[in-house]
C-alpha cells in the first residue's frame, strides 16, 4: 500500500482487531461477541466487519466454526509472513522492547551471513553498485538537517535490500519486504545512537577489500558479524529501556481515516 492511500473501513477494522489480538487483549482460545454485537462495539456497520474477519480469517488468527461463531487462534503457532506484515503496518502500534529486541538479535545473527552468501555470488559490477550506496550514504552524513539523516536510513534500507536480492533466496526476499518498517523503525534509532560514519566507512572498506579480492567470504563474515555486534550495542541497551510489552499510541475511531503506516 503507497504511503499516501487511505485505509477502507475494513481494512482499518481489520488492523484494530490485528492490533488486539498483537498486544493481547484478544487472546488465543477467546471467542468473539455475536457479529451483531460486535459490530456496535466497534461503531461500524455488519458488511464491513466481516470483510475484516474474513481477512483475519485468511491470515489464520481466526477460525470460524458453525454454531460456536468465531474464535481467536494463537497467532505465534498459526499466521505467517502476512501477519508480521499486517502488524508493521497498523498505524499508532508500538512493538514494544521485547519483540524490537528479539527482531536485533536476528537481525545480527543472520546478516554476516546473507552478506557471505550475497558476496559469494556478486559480480564487481553489483559490489560497485553498492560501494556507490556507501559513499551516497557518506555524502548525505556531511549534510545538516534532520532530511539528509532521513536519506542516509532510506539509502541504508536500499543496501540491505541489495545485498538480500544478490543472496538470491525468494523466500529471504519476501521476508525482507514484509519487514522493511521495522528495518526503518530500527535504523532510525541507530542512526541517533551510533556512528554512523564509522559503522558506513568500516563496511565499506570491507565491501572494497572484496572487491580487490583481498579478503575471503569467511573472513568478511566474521568481521561483519562482529562490526555489527559492537556498532548495535548502545542500541541494544536502549532498546532494552522500552516496555517490553507492545501498546497502541491511538485510541479505535471508525470516523478516522489512516494513512498508510509504512513511514512510521
Amino acid at each position: 500500500m503507497a504511503p499516501s492511500e487511505v485505509r477502507t473501513l475494513p481494512d482499518r477494522l481489520a488492523d484494530e482487531l490485528i492490533a488486539r489480538i498483537f498486544t493481547g487483549q484478544l487472546v488465543p482460545g477467546e471467542s468473539l461477541p455475536a457479529e451483531r454485537v460486535l459490530a456496535a462495539q466497534l461503531g461500524v456497520d455488519r458488511t464491513s466487519l466481516r470483510i475484516a474477519l474474513r481477512q483475519l480469517t485468511r491470515m489464520r488468527l481466526t477460525r470460524t466454526v458453525r454454531g460456536s461463531g468465531v474464535t481467536v487462534l494463537d497467532y505465534r503457532q498459526h499466521a505467517g509472513i502476512d501477519f508480521l506484515a499486517a502488524v508493521l503496518d497498523v498505524p499508532g502500534l508500538e512493538l514494544g522492547g521485547a519483540f524490537m529486541l528479539e527482531a536485533l538479535d536476528h537481525w545480527d545473527d543472520a546478516m554476516p551471513h546473507i552478506v557471505a552468501t550475497a558476496f559469494a555470488r556478486a559480480t564487481p559490477g553489483t559490489i560497485a553498485e553498492i560501494d556507490d550506496l556507501f559513499g551516497e550514504q557518506l555524502r548525505l552524513l556531511e549534510l545538516p538537517g534532520q532530511g539528509a539523516r532521513d536519506e542516509v536510513v532510506e539509502v541504508e534500507l536500499d543496501v540491505h535490500d541489495r545485498i538480500v536480492a544478490m543472496a538470491g533466496d525468494v523466500t529471504l526476499r519476501l521476508i525482507a519486504n514484509s519487514t522493511r518498517p521495522l528495518r526503518r523503525q530500527l535504523t532510525r534509532l541507530q542512526i541517533d545512537l551510533v556512528d554512523m560514519r564509522e559503522q558506513v566507512a568500516g563496511q565499506r572498506a570491507q565491501l572494497r577489500a572484496v572487491l580487490a579480492g583481498g579478503e575471503q567470504i569467511d573472513a568478511l563474515r566474521a568481521a561483519h558479524g562482529q562490526s555489527m555486534k559492537r556498532m548495535h550495542r548502545r542500541l541494544h541497551a536502549h532498546i532494552a529501556t522500552l516496555p517490553p510489552a507492545p501498546w497502541r499510541t491511538t485510541k479505535w475511531d471508525p470516523t478516522r481515516a489512516h494513512a498508510s503506516g509504512d513511514e512510521r
